[in-house]
């Protein structure tokens, strides 16, 4: 494995500043890190890498953004499940121009997001090259005594809701967003959920993902899909609608999720999240999407989002 001149320094000035909760025996400095897991019945571990050129461009961002997006969408996937998140581990691949100000903005980005829900980055890895920047995260979360959530368990009849607005995350949203952590916790313990997802690929595109996990169908409804001021001022410079981008455009990192009719309405009486929810849609018998208007006409909707190896 490579090394750049500095790494050690830079570890070690990570690892000062480094938060050890209790439960982690070994931290950063190691091979890998250890936890004391035993009084949890499950751990959760999710990890994703970001690429330069692909999900963030340094020409229009700080280091310390691309940070705080990299752990932000790991905590996203935590957060769809459900639970809780606890410690993660970094590793980078930084690009030969990336000096020791820049790695360091860019820690501090993903430290600044951890700690906001309690995480320690406990590990990882550094490397340079002659590539772009790459920046892979996996983290560990915890069930705490709840069901972990997943996109399988969608049932006929279920009502289809989301959390926040839709579309237009380009603009900004997609660099500084607030996972839907504390929100997810919330709806795990006080409702009774049967499937959830993190919007990263898009509205439809994830949808599909628990229509296709749940073997059922669904139907939207056009009029309520929470439609965000970013899609509609991108709207007006792409010429599409601000429909199709709620619809498409991904990285709004909101909550997907469904359960029953009678859980949905006691949800939409009394929302206890603090973010506004929205009843979008509904879980059918049969394959496949569709995309209802405000007279009832249905047309089949497409799992169009983003997707890596088209």
């Amino acid at each position: 494995m490579g090394r750049r001149k500095g790494e050690f320094a830079l570890i070690e000035w990570i690892r000062r500043r480094a938060p050890r909760p209790r439960g982690v025996v070994i931290g950063i400095g190691d091979d890998a890190a250890a936890m004391d897991v035993r009084r949890d019945r499950l751990c959760l571990l999710s990890t994703d890498m970001m690429l330069e050129g692909t999900h963030f461009d340094l020409k229009r961002c700080t280091p310390r953004q691309v940070g705080r997006k990299a752990m932000a969408t790991n905590l996203s996937d935590i957060a769809a499940m459900g639970c809780v998140p606890t410690v993660a581990v970094v590793s980078l691949g930084l690009p030969g121009r990336a000096d020791m100000k820049f790695a360091k903005e860019l820690n501090r980005g993903m430290h600044e997001m951890a700690a906001e829900f309690g995480v320690a980055i406990v590990g990882g890895d550094i490397t340079s090259g002659k590539g772009p920047l790459a920046i892979s995260v996996a983290i560990l979360g915890r069930d705490a005594g709840l069901k972990p959530l997943r996109r399988s368990g969608a049932k006929v009849g279920d009502a289809i809701m989301v959390t926040g607005t839709l579309g237009g995350s380009i603009l900004g949203k997609h660099l500084d967003f607030t996972p839907r952590v504390r929100e997810a916790l919330i709806l795990n313990r006080r409702f009774k959920l049967h499937a959830m997802i993190d919007i990263s690929d898009g509205l439809a595109a994830d949808l599909n993902h628990i229509c296709e996990e749940s073997r059922v169908a669904a139907t939207l409804y056009a009029d309520r899909i929470p439609i965000s001021d970013a899609a509609r001022r991108l709207a007006r410079k792409t010429g599409k609608t601000p429909l199709a981008h709620a619809l498409s455009d991904g990285e709004d990192y909101e909550l997907l999720f469904t359960l029953s009719q009678r859980e949905a309405r006691r949800l939409m009486a009394r929302n206890p999240l603090g973010v506004p929810v929205s009843h979008i849609g509904r879980i059918h018998a049969g394959r496949g999407m569709w995309l209802a208007d405000k007279h009832g006409k249905r047309a089949r909707l497409a799992p169009m989002g983003y997707e890596h190896f088209k």
